[in-house]
């Protein structure tokens, strides 16, 4: 059979006192969560204002990409008019 606990063995307490210590921790553990919470939102923010800068870029480059080729567009006609032009003064000064 099983033998009786003896008063000599060591058993686990609860002390229903609250000490500094205990103060202590919880203010700690308290403090730390506070802090990872505002460096986690800070964190966010700025992958937010990232975020926000790349779209206003690409849109930037995309702008920039249809004036740039619009500029093309107009060169390559007015680079027609002048052969147009060339071609015309060429017959003329052969005849």
């Amino acid at each position: 059979m099983s033998e009786p606990l003896s008063n000599n063995a060591k058993r686990f307490r609860f002390i229903p006192e609250i000490t500094l210590g205990n103060v202590l921790q919880l203010l700690s553990l308290v403090a730390a969560v506070v802090g990872l919470w505002v460096s986690l939102d800070k964190r966010i923010s700025a992958v937010e204002v990232r975020e926000s800068y790349a779209v206003e870029e690409r849109r930037d480059v995309k702008k920039s990409l249809a004036t740039l080729a619009e500029n093309q567009a107009v060169l390559a006609r007015t680079v027609d008019r002048i052969s147009i032009l060339v071609e015309q003064s060429n017959r003329k000064e052969t005849k």
